[in-house]
This record gives structure tokens, sequence and C-alpha cells, in this order.
């Protein structure tokens, strides 16, 4: 009887004891599975001081609103998505040494970023080199998809070049003699822009009658404006870019606007809500909040729940384009369903969203020569008011991809694929 006893109290023993083992196993196997799927981490390089500080500060939190939404789904290939930010500057020599540190020592597996030209030029170099895949949210040098165009990188943002396509033929059917000044920033995005806006000018029956190439700084835009002033043209092509927009149009006249056609090859919203009472003549965007398009209410009121008490509580096209642009990225790592890089590109260069997916007006795609997203692109206006000034913006006009494509971009020409490093983070 006592054998037949202990033999029962034993039974729950066992099978306790049992139950702690596979318990046991079970959290050894997830916490293995957990060690293989290391985290992938995104680095968003963006100048935070500076002319383009609250650019980057639009850009990072599209790039922040996509890598929480696929966070929330469980991440990529089940892996946890890291953002790391970091300022590369506004000093292109600067931003190679950080993006080699990011690679080389942080060891992180995709870049996106960058506003302005000059640096994303630096840096997608860098990433080319070691061949990470590097997202440009919102640069737009044309010569982002031209001569500094790489296998690696993929450039989101429209490009001065189909801005002005559009801009300069409206404006340059306005004016009998069709005289033409060039007001040109001194850096990589203003000189490519002014280049690609000169075939449009001669396209369009007018003439360069003199380019004045404004200092990057820009300390006092009255020099600039009494040279310009001194060409007597009909059309003032400006490609002027971040705060010194603010600047320049603080200083000029409604009169001299009412005179003369001034047109902006790109206008961010940070260029325009910060100065509600600053005038502006017409200029080029992608996508502005009060679209009607599909999806624009829903990504506004999601920006706002999150953003709405900060200075810049309605969203501009620079965060739609770098939501987007992450979004593209993570996408096309699930579809490859690796990280190696040749994989991942591939996919990119198979991009085709439809126009309620992109929230515009006509369906966009990836130049797989060029890497250059082909999108819609919109003239619009601002009216200047302090009341609510996130009513001022105006959209005139709709323009779909082919009808501003920039022609160069055809004969762009990427590294090869086989010539590109593997690289697998």
């Amino acid at each position: 009887m006592p054998n037949m006893l202990m033999r029962a109290l034993r039974k729950p023993v066992v099978r306790l004891a049992a139950l702690l083992a596979a318990a046991a196993a079970q959290f050894v196997g997830h916490a293995a599975c957990a060690a293989a799927k290391p985290p992938i981490v995104i680095a968003h390089v963006a100048p935070t001081t500076g002319r383009f500080s609250l650019h980057s500060e639009a850009d990072r939190r599209g790039v922040e609103m996509a890598v929480d939404e696929f966070n929330a789904r469980g991440g990529v290939l089940g892996r946890e998505l890291v953002l790391v930010s970091r300022d590369p500057t506004l000093d292109p020599g600067q931003a190679a040494k950080v993006a080699d540190e990011l690679i080389a020592r942080t060891q992180i597996g995709f870049m996106v970023g960058a506003i302005s030209s000059g640096v994303a030029a630096s840096i997608s170099a860098v990433c080319q080199k070691y061949g990470v895949i590097f997202i440009n949210t919102n640069s737009s040098a044309p010569s982002e998809a031209a001569e500094n165009a790489h296998r690696t990188k993929f450039v989101f943002d429209a490009n001065a070049a189909n801005y002005n396509h559009t801009l300069l033929k409206y404006a340059l059917s306005r004016h009998a003699s069709k005289r033409v000044a060039l007001l040109t920033e001194d850096d990589e995005w203003g000189r490519s822009s002014a280049a690609a806006s000169r075939p449009y000018v001669a396209d369009y029956g007018g003439t360069v009658v003199g380019e004045v190439v404004a200092p990057e700084s820009l300390p006092d835009p009255a020099g600039v404006i009494a040279q310009v002033a001194a060409l007597n043209a009909d059309v003032v092509a400006v490609n002027i870019s971040g705060d010194n927009q603010i600047k320049l149009f603080a200083q000029i006249g409604a009169e001299t606007l009412k005179r003369q056609s001034w047109v902006v090859g790109e206008v961010d919203w940070e260029d325009l809500y910060p100065a509600p009472g600053t005038p502006r003549p017409l200029f080029g965007v992608t996508w502005a909040w009060n679209f009607k398009t599909p999806g624009t209410a829903e990504f506004v009121a999601r920006y706002r729940q999150r953003y709405g008490h900060t200075r810049l509580d309605y969203p501009g096209h620079v965060t739609h384009s770098a939501y987007l642009a992450t979004k593209a990225l993570l996408a096309a790592i699930a579809r490859a369903g690796t990280t190696d890089n040749h994989a991942v590109i591939q996919e990119l260069e198979r991009y085709k969203a439809t126009a309620a997916e992109r929230m515009q007006d006509a369906p966009a795609f990836m130049d797989p020569v060029s890497h250059h997203l082909q999108q819609s692109t919109y003239i619009a206006t601002w009216h200047p008011r302090s009341d609510h000034p996130e009513r001022g913006l105006e959209v005139l006009g709709h323009f779909a991809p082919e009808q501003v494509r920039y022609a160069r971009e055809r004969t762009t020409r990427l590294e090869s694929l086989a010539d590109t490093p593997h690289y697998a983070p």
C-alpha cells in the first residue's frame, strides 16, 4: 500500500517536470530564434541645423511613421526595425565621413534621407562603395538622377527639371519677348536645376538674357534682386532653396511679381508655412495636405494626431515623400524575402504604385534606368494669410509623370549589379 501511494504522488511531479522541461525548451527555442534575427537598422541622415533643419525634421517624421507602421505589424522578415538619426551637416566632405562611419562602425542596414542634393551625392557615393541601399527621400537636383545616380540609390522626390518643364512653358506663354533671367543658388541643386532649365527655355521660344548666381548662404538678397532687375527679363526662373526662399521673397514687392513672371523650381511646405505673410509666385509640388485624393485625409489625420502640437502641425510633401519612400524600401525587402541588396535593388527597380497608393492623381513608377521615381507634379501658388496659414496653398494644375519626364534620365548610366558589392545586413 505505501508503495502504491508513493507511485500515485510521484505522477503529478513527473507531469509537472515534463511541462517545465517543455516550457524551458520552448523558451530556449524562442530565445534562439530571437538571437538569430537581429534588428534591421535604418539610418536617417539629414542636416538638423542650418537652413534645412525644419525640412529634415519633416523628413524624419515621414520615415518614422513608416517604420512604426511596419513594426506594429511585426517588423520586416520577422525582424524589428530600428531607426537611428545622424546629422551629416551641409558639408559634402563631412557627410561622406558620417556615411562611412554609419556603415563601417555602426553597421547599419539601409540609409534614407539627405535633403541637400550635394550631401545626397556625397553620401550615395559612399553607399555605392559598400553596396548599401540609399533611399534619397527629398533631394531634388536633376543631377541626382543623372550624373550622380548610382545602382544603390533610389530618388523619390520630383526634381526641378520635372517642375520647370511646365512652369517655364506656362510663364513664357504669357509674354511676347520671352526674355528669361536665371537666379541660381551656388550649390548642387541650384546649378543642376538652372542647367536643366536652359533647354526648356529654348524649346518654348525664350532667350536666357543672363544668370545671377546667389551665394549659398545668401546673407542679404538685396544685391541679387538688384542684379535681376537690371536684366529687364519677362520671366525669372528661381532656383533658390530652403530658408533662402523666405529671405528672398520677403524683399520682393507684389508689383514686381505682377509685372514679371517669377517661377520657382520647387517650394517645400517648410518654406511656406513658417512665413505665412511672405508672397510667392508659381512653383511646383508633388502633394499637399488639402488634396482630395484617396488616402490623403487619413494620412493627415494620423500625422496630426502625432505631431499636431508641433510647429509643423500639418504635413507637406517632404513628409509625404519620406513616408512613401520608406514604405517602398520596407515593402521591397519583404517581397525579396531577404535583406540582400541585389535582391532588394531588383524589387525597387520594379516599384509601381497606384494613384490611390501615392495619394496623387496618376500612378507612379520607378525608372529602372535612372532610379528616379516618375510621379505626378502640380503647379501651385501661395496666398499669404496669417489666420489659417495652412489654407494658403492653392493647387492650379496637375501633370502626369510622362508629361514632365526629364529626357536626360533616359541616358543615365548606373553601375552594373555585378559591379555592385553584395551587402546583406
